[in-house]
């Protein structure tokens, strides 16, 4: 049996990639989440600090992160 974890996420950007995903083969935010995180995982193209930064900041200013 595989051990789960809950990740919170803000019902305004939960809505957001509803919409995004509206027409695309997802079945659910939780399946698009994950399909993402992997493939950054397997990029060879890695974030550089100042991009992860800008990132983070980008998503403070929205309200996505404190």
């Amino acid at each position: 049996m595989s051990d789960y974890t809950t990740i919170s996420l803000r019902k305004e950007f939960v809505a957001d990639v509803e919409a995004y995903i509206e027409d695309e083969p997802f079945g659910s935010v939780k399946e698009f989440v994950k399909h993402v995180v992997v493939q950054e995982m397997e990029s060879d193209e890695g974030v550089s600090e100042a991009e992860a930064k800008q990132i983070a900041q980008k998503l403070r200013e929205l309200g996505y992160m404190e």
